[in-house]
């Protein structure tokens, strides 16, 4: 008999209330993983009400992104401070109804700043103290939130971020991603995928690409904006150079495959970062990775599947640039370090702490 059947026999199925379930891929593919190990997963809401009628003693509640739970209606500071206090008052009513609370923590801070940016370490300070253990993908992740959060020792729990090698369908050749996508068949294409936002230093992306491409390197960036100040800031700086593709959209799941199919690499200049899903979707498609070396990158690229290079150095970009293009990636290898990272084992480690 095994561990996990073991644990099955002697302790009811714990039920986990997650915040939020659905809608991202990350959740969705670890709460499956959950569901298969025997836990109940039901989407949570962050209402007084709702909480006081759902919640059991026995229920474990799940959180990842907490900035979402206090996001004003408006930047006026009534509304910020109204918003905050809701938050901490129904963080408070979790934590008596509940059983534990657990965190998943995928940033250090939120990507998008609170009008008050205390608030969103005061955030932090709150939700460390009144859970039982914060989740992170990897020992360099762990190092990087213990050094800015230290009362968070003794409550962190490595597990690791899945890969998605079977998750977006269909599969496709690189070939056939290009035409699908309508890109030059014979160029280089380095791909920047996901949400677009200032994080990810996409301005120094096209400045060192501009500078330092040949003319039959290509670069997509595809992916929503955050906004349009952002948007027109890039295209500027793209100067129009037809070889710079802005996909500016959300990119659904069926499509996922097409743009990581039809790409060499995945570059990535973070300004910060703690973990990066973006990384682990590019080594999903044996896609080597060029970004930074902090935290959960320095916990799952090597020499065999990526360049990690210091934040903020157009040089050491630039080298890395070069460098990614002229190396001989196996495709095989990326996709066998890929595979040692799955969301079962992060279950099991998770079912574990409950």
């Amino acid at each position: 008999m095994t561990h996990k059947n073991r644990r099955r026999d002697t302790l009811e199925t714990p039920r986990v209330i997650a915040f939020p379930s659905s809608g991202i891929a990350y959740n969705e593919s670890f709460y499956s993983a959950l569901e298969s190990q025997g836990a109940e997963v039901i989407e949570g809401c962050m209402s007084g009400r709702w909480l006081a009628h759902n919640v059991r003693s026995t229920d474990v509640i799940h959180l990842h992104w907490p900035s979402f739970m206090y996001e004003p209606s408006s930047s006026s500071l009534s509304n910020i401070a109204l918003a905050f206090i809701r938050f901490i008052i129904l963080l408070t009513v979790m934590r008596v109804k509940a059983k534990k609370i657990f965190w998943t923590a995928h940033n250090l801070l939120p990507h998008s700043k609170n009008a008050l940016p205390l608030i969103d370490v005061f955030a932090r300070h709150i939700i460390i103290s009144m859970v039982s253990n914060i989740f992170v993908h990897g020992a360099e992740a762990e190092i990087v939130l213990l050094k800015r959060f230290p009362r968070a020792k003794g409550k962190t729990v490595r597990i690791p971020h899945g890969n998605w090698i079977d998750r977006y369908q269909p599969k496709q050749t690189k070939e056939s991603g290009r035409c699908q996508l309508d890109l030059p068949g014979n160029s280089f294409i380095y791909l920047l995928f996901g949400q677009c936002k200032p994080y990810k230093n996409i301005e120094a992306l096209v400045r060192v690409f501009l500078d330092s491409s040949r003319e039959d390197d290509y670069l997509l960036i595809a992916g929503r904006f955050s906004d349009n100040t952002y948007l027109s800031k890039i295209k500027k700086a793209a100067a129009g150079d037809p070889r710079i593709r802005i996909d500016n959209r959300f990119i659904p799941d069926n499509e996922v495959s097409s743009y990581l199919s039809a790409s060499d690499a995945m570059c990535v200049p973070y300004r910060e970062i703690l973990t990066s899903g973006t990384a682990m979707l590019s080594i999903s498609f044996g896609k080597p990775v060029l970004s930074i070396n902090r935290g959960f990158l320095r916990d799952i690229i090597n020499h065999e599947n990526g360049i990690l290079i210091e934040i903020a150095d157009d040089d050491a970009l630039k080298k890395g640039m070069k460098e990614i293009r002229q190396d001989k990636w196996d495709n095989s290898k990326i996709l066998t370090n890929a595979k040692q990272y799955t969301y079962e084992k992060a279950a099991e480690i998770f079912l574990s702490k409950t």
